[in-house]
């Protein structure tokens, strides 16, 4: 068993990468959502280094399960915090509030985020930028993803 748990632990965090990808990636990796990424990735080369030098008969060969099992329980800590921290809205939802509200068409390929920094304190800065016409018109939204606030930002033409 402990030699199958640095195998188990490598494949539960590429899973962990895999899965913060495909989530982060419908919210536009917004506030350094990518970050939960690369903290999995990095955590899996350190275990295909240490596994590599296990093989080779080094003197740490014996916390090789320690390893393993301290590398899951985080692995669990990072998806309860990443569950806690992603935002409520994502850019999707966010167009289809901004169109519903303002009755716009969006343009979903000019869409994505931008950071408004209204507080630097904040824990979360990063709003949606949403384009939507209104006739020929273009307008400009901001959407903040955790609470659902929304806003037209005045373009310098009006």
């Amino acid at each position: 068993m402990k030699a199958r748990v640095l195998p188990i632990a490598s494949i539960i965090l590429l899973i962990a990468a895999v899965y913060f990808y495909i989530k982060a990636r419908r919210y536009e990796f917004i506030d350094n959502l990518g970050s939960f990424i690369t903290i999995s990735i990095v955590l899996l080369m350190g275990l295909g280094i240490y596994y590599i030098l296990q093989r080779q008969g080094n003197q740490y060969a014996h916390i090789s399960s320690r390893l393993g099992i301290s590398s899951i329980i985080f692995v669990l800590i990072l998806l309860i915090s990443f569950e806690f921290y992603k935002p409520t809205f994502t850019l999707a939802d966010a167009e289809v509030k901004i169109a519903d509200y303002y009755s716009v068409k969006v343009i979903t390929e000019e869409s994505g985020k931008i950071s408004y920094n209204t507080d630097s304190f904040a824990l979360h800065t990063d709003c949606y930028l949403i384009i939507g016409k209104e006739g020929k018109k273009e307008n400009r939204y901001l959407f903040y993803p955790y609470s659902g606030e929304m806003t037209k930002i005045n373009s310098e033409q009006e």
